[in-house]
């Protein structure tokens, strides 16, 4: 199995602690015989003045058979799952780190991770 990850900046009243989208994603996954959910947690953002840290992502880890059909069934079914701008898919492709950034009109392709 090869590995990616997708990144779902949390937005308030949507998805909350219900994991429904994590199930989704597996479940299509599964569905095309392409891959799985690994597991899934939060990732907090930048320190608030008051000293907290809210979480300001879900990270969805995927396991696959073929990262190229995962990333194109998973950009079309992000947003029709209900993902929002900012959500992004992260793999490596010909040893190279790369993200995929859904903006509300198209997905942004290939960026290099810094």
């Amino acid at each position: 199995m090869l590995f990616l990850y997708i990144k779902i900046p949390v937005v308030k009243d949507r998805f909350g602690q219900s994991h429904q989208l994590e199930y989704e994603i597996d479940q299509i996954l599964r569905e095309k015989r392409v891959g799985l959910v690994a597991g899934w947690g939060g990732s907090l953002g930048d320190v608030l003045p008051d000293g907290s840290r809210p979480v300001a992502f879900t990270r969805i880890d995927v396991d696959v058979s073929d990262i190229a059909e995962a990333r194109e069934i998973l950009k079309a079914s992000l947003p029709a799952l209900g993902a929002p701008a900012g959500t992004e898919i992260h793999c490596t492709i010909d040893e190279r780190h790369i993200k995929e950034v859904y903006s509300e009109s198209a997905w942004l392709l290939g960026l290099p991770i810094a």
